[in-house]
């Protein structure tokens, strides 16, 4: 049992997984035992590889416009990491964090006793999670994934509508290489007789069509979506006939929002655009595409979310403009920064220390920009003065940089 916080999160954070998990098995067993297999809220389930967490916001946004407790579920954290879990977008509370990872505690040293089995870090946030739900009487859940979908740890649930956010290239090592393998993992969160939303994409739409008619669920592609301006303080777009706005920027953001209206429409067929639209007035995620004075934040990690990164930038005619870039081991670093070389003036690699990082003079050899290496995240940004500057590469990176920002 723990005292603090700050130890209940090191035990916590330090359960690792020892292999890629296989079924769902544990995670049912253990959400049996503490009896929140079935509750009381109705869940909007999310996977895709990009723009899970702006879609899940636009979610609670509007549900709780409409009057409803709602509580989220998101990974990473920016912030803090109690923001993880919400109820009506207030982070839990240290206490009420550390009361449920101490309760938490000696159900999973038995059951790992009992098991011979370790039980990771993020199957553990996840009960966590569902047990504050459940005690706080929450009247929806908006349900993101951690990774992939069909083996997640949160897709031991029954939801009233799964979501399917845009489908790219990331997390190769669990999902598979080919865009079809990762496309069957984020299709496993469609249930049986379930209804499904999802953005189109002609590499994956025959194969999720498929996977759907096998579950005799309910599918709808949306895809009659276009921009009405490429910079209005955000993001114009019509869908139905109908002008929407979000404050967040690029094309990305008007699929992701879609992926709400249509949704929200469904379950509340009588819902007005009007009151829609207001909703998405209300949209804020720190670190996508989030200006601070002369800085750009923006947390894409993989080759697509660059792309659209780099479309919304030229978009936005933006010049001159220096990146802080660094990368985590795992991503395609080699491949991402000839994309960045597209809109970006010159670079600032700086050492970032987490053991997963790339070390900094290694993304040198793949650009042909300026660039310096410096020793620390504050070097590089004393170096930026006036300019135009991009922070990328790495959500858990910018969010680092945010804290000097901010």
């Amino acid at each position: 049992m723990f005292d603090n916080l700050n130890r209940a999160l090191e035990w916590l954070q330090n359960k690792k997984k020892k292999t890629k998990r296989q079924d769902l098995k544990r995670i049912t067993t253990l959400a049996k035992t503490i009896n929140i297999y079935k509750n009381n809220f109705k869940i909007i389930h999310i996977a895709g590889t990009n723009g899970k967490g702006s879609t899940a916001m636009y979610y609670t946004n509007i549900l709780m416009d409409l009057g409803y407790k709602v509580g989220s579920f998101t990974s990473p954290y920016i912030i803090k990491f109690n923001e993880r879990i919400t109820i009506n977008k207030e982070y839990i509370s240290d206490k009420d964090l550390l009361k449920l990872i101490n309760d938490i505690y000696p159900i999973i040293c038995d059951y790992e006793v009992k098991n011979d089995d370790l039980v990771p870090f993020f199957e553990i946030l996840v009960l966590i999670a569902f047990q504050y739900f459940k005690q706080n009487e929450i009247e929806y859940l908006v349900l993101e994934c951690g990774l992939g979908g069909l083996l997640d740890a949160t897709n031991f649930v029954v939801p009233k509508l799964s979501i399917i956010t845009s489908i790219g290239y990331d997390h190769q090592n669990s999902l598979g290489e080919d865009i079809l393998d990762i496309a069957y993992h984020k299709a496993g969160i469609i249930k049986e007789n379930g209804i499904c939303f999802t953005i189109s994409n002609p590499l994956t739409n025959q194969y999720i069509i498929e996977e759907a008619n096998k579950l005799n669920a309910k599918l709808y592609i949306l895809d009659d979506i276009s921009l009405t301006a490429k910079e209005n303080n955000g993001t114009d777009f019509v869908y139905n006939g109908f002008n929407f706005h979000t404050p967040l920027y690029g094309l990305y953001q008007a699929n992701n929002a879609v992926l709400m209206i249509a949704g929200i429409k469904h379950l509340f067929p009588n819902i007005d655009y009007k009151f829609v639209n207001k909703s998405l007035q209300k949209a804020f995620i720190p670190a996508r595409f989030e200006k601070i004075n002369n800085y750009i934040l923006d947390g894409a990690h993989n080759i697509s979310a660059i792309k659209e990164l780099v479309k919304t930038l030229k978009e936005l005619q933006l010049t001159n403009i220096i990146c802080i870039y660094t990368s985590l081991k795992d991503k395609k670093y080699a491949d991402i920064i000839p994309l960045l070389d597209e809109i970006v003036d010159s670079y600032i690699f700086p050492t970032f220390n987490d053991a997963r990082s790339v070390e900094a003079r290694e993304f040198s050899k793949y650009t042909k920009k300026k660039y310096q290496v410096v020793d620390s995240l504050k070097e590089a940004l004393n170096l930026v003065n006036t300019k135009p500057c991009l922070i990328t590469g790495s959500l858990h990176f910018v969010s680092e940089c945010r804290k000097f920002l901010v």
